[in-house]
């Protein structure tokens, strides 16, 4: 008999139980599920679709029973592809899949069948790309569901015969915070694994061989590409998969997503045409740059060699790079030479005494929209707008961090910290979102214009826009060559960037 059969495969679950079946009665569920210890996760997805409630084949109080064994139920409403699958898994490897509902017609009189399988047969991969289908067509049942279609299905009893129209059907909104089952998670983490095995951590000695930080992935990290083929495949990967490139691309950004919220170690990094998951290697290389300026932080560069004539000296222009220059000469041959080779730009942070930056920073390439005689260039806003330099060098850049307020001579400045900063997956989309803004104003501009679009107050996440100074040239438009407009990375970016290098430094 068919509800034997089942009920001793579902007893020997070690760890998860998912019983789909779009029909089903609460007598037969119960008898299947009678033996099944407290500590297997169970998951029941059934039909609550609205024509299965007004005929009777769909029965709310599957929630109940759900309910008092602690069972998560998810059902089909009809917001979705219909669920018509019959499938008993168990431990996300072994099933009984066919034609039998979960009903005491289906286990018992009707002409059924049910099949063993498990993640050996060649048709697995299909069955779970299924059961993927299921939950993104599914969604949770709670009190407030369980009562509106008890609710329904009561007014569906009265409708008269002579009026056939089925009452309303509005569901409440599906509930937020849903996390993925058991099913599901077991499978992520397998995946997870699988790709950590790819991708080990770099070590020190193997930075200081890296021509270039464009050229470090083979050392540091994975293309979304590489991680889409492991979970191609993986074992549950093979026919189907390759037909199924949608949901390949869910999983990666699924899986990557949760590693670097797992992992603050791993990033994402939208490098080589691609998102990458990457370890990052800022760190690693910035506790060895500690290692060899611990002893001289909080020292003024007076006392660190920095020449006399240049003591007295202001801190504009050219001058300060006599200070990084100094810094750098504090580190040894080879890890100096590693990170000029791995750096994207180089660059002082001057600090207030409360640890807070003092000056905006300017990066990237200088906006300019008109010719010498300031005619309005022929250019889109994507010519307009040079975003290559500016993101790359915000990529990796190498900061000497000073504490240096207002009046300061340059031998006064005091040392501290020195170190390499990445752009993580959060700064990068803050800095997307601001050059968005920054191109949606300039394709409002079609001709030379004098009112600045990017006034102060407008709020930027991560850069601003400066205009350089008329200097007796008020009638020259914005973005004339004598009046370019430049972008800065803010004050609370370069804060949060002089921080992140200091605590390991500290």
């Amino acid at each position: 008999m068919r509800l034997d059969e089942l009920r001793t495969h579902l007893s020997g679950a070690e760890s998860s139980i998912h019983i789909i079946s779009p029909y089903m009665t609460p007598g037969t569920l119960q008898k299947i599920l009678a033996e099944i210890p407290s500590n297997i996760n169970v998951v029941v997805v059934c039909s609550w679709r609205k024509e299965d409630v007004a005929q009777g084949f769909a029965n709310p109080e599957i929630f109940t029973i759900c309910q008092e064994n602690n069972w998560t139920l998810r059902v089909d409403i009809g917001e979705g592809n219909r669920v018509h699958l019959k499938a008993y898994i168990i431990d996300t490897w072994r099933a009984m899949i066919g034609s039998a509902n979960l009903t005491g017609a289906g286990m018992g009189s009707n002409i059924e069948s049910l099949l063993h399988v498990d993640q050996n047969h060649p048709d697995w991969p299909q069955l779970f790309l299924s059961i993927q289908d299921v939950k993104s067509n599914t969604r949770n049942a709670d009190e407030e569901l369980y009562h509106y279609v008890l609710q329904y299905a009561d007014n569906s009893k009265k409708v008269e015969e002579n009026k056939p129209l089925l009452p309303e059907w509005s569901p409440p909104p599906k509930a937020k915070g849903y996390k993925f089952d058991l099913l599901e998670r077991q499978y992520l983490e397998s995946l997870k694994r699988e790709i950590l095995d790819e991708m080990p951590q770099p070590r020190l000695r193997e930075l200081f061989e890296v021509e270039s930080i464009d050229r470090a992935l083979h050392k540091r990290g994975l293309q979304f590409t590489k991680i889409k083929n492991i979970i191609r495949s993986t074992r549950r990967g093979g026919p189907g998969w390759d037909n199924s490139n949608e949901l390949l691309n869910r999983l990666t950004n699924q899986i990557m997503q949760e590693m670097v919220q797992s992992n603050d170690e791993l990033d994402i990094q939208k490098r080589y045409t691609s998102n990458c998951l990457v370890w990052k290697i800022h760190h690693i290389l910035n506790e060895e740059i500690r290692r060899h300026v611990k002893p001289y932080i909080g020292k003024p560069l007076r006392d660190l060699g920095l020449d006399e004539s240049l003591w007295d000296s202001g801190t504009r222009g050219n001058k300060v790079q006599h200070a990084r220059e100094l810094c750098l000469g504090l580190l040894p041959e080879e890890l100096r030479n590693a990170i000029m080779r791995l750096k994207t730009h180089s660059g002082t942070l001057r600090l207030k005494i409360d640890g807070r930056a003092l000056y905006p920073r300017k990066f990237g390439e200088s906006l300019v929209f008109t010719d010498q005689e300031g005619q309005f260039l022929n250019l889109s806003p994507e010519q307009m707008l040079p975003e290559k330099k500016l993101r790359n060098q915000l990529w990796f850049p190498l900061f000497c961090i000073f504490e240096a307020p207002k009046g300061i001579k340059l031998g006064d400045f005091r040392l501290m910290g020195l170190g390499l900063w990445e752009s993580n997956f959060n700064f990068v989309q803050d800095l997307e979102a601001d050059l968005e803004d920054i191109t949606r104003v300039l394709s409002e501009q079609a001709e030379p214009f004098h009112d600045n679009p990017f006034k102060e107050g407008i709020p930027r996440r991560v850069i601003h826009t400066k205009i350089a100074d008329a200097k007796g040239n008020p009638h020259l438009p914005l973005g004339h060559p004598n009046r370019k407009m430049s972008r800065y990375v803010n004050l609370a970016s370069l804060t949060d960037i002089a921080q992140e290098i200091l605590s390991h430094d500290h």
